[in-house]
């Protein structure tokens, strides 16, 4: 089994509740973090850059829309980095503050 080298910048949260889509095809979320994202789903090339949506999975009108490129394409799971926006980190911190039940210190 291949390693994957450590080169994150943010610390990621698991992608408890959160499920991404592409196309209008759902891929469970494996981590995501304020930097990018990971999830399960094969068929992207490193350099493809993507336009994806990360949803709650019980209220998928709560989502966020944002562009990705892939940074680690294997089989079964896809690495992605966000070209940030402020929109797609508020939602992600948000996120975070729930899952892990701490309030965030800023996009309150």
């Amino acid at each position: 089994m291949t390693q994957i080298r450590e080169r994150r910048q943010h610390p990621r949260c698991m992608g408890e509740g959160l499920i991404v889509l592409i196309g209008g095809r759902g891929y469970p979320l494996v981590d995501i973090s304020i930097s990018g994202l990971s999830f399960q789903g094969g068929g992207f090339g490193v350099g493809d850059r993507v336009t994806v949506k990360v949803a709650k999975l019980f209220k998928m009108a709560e989502c966020v829309e944002g562009v990705i490129t892939v940074i680690s394409a294997e089989e079964t799971v896809t690495r992605g980095e966000f070209e940030p926006t402020l929109v797609v980190m508020g939602y992600i911190v948000r996120h975070m503050s729930e899952v892990t039940g701490v309030k965030p210190n800023y996009f309150k």
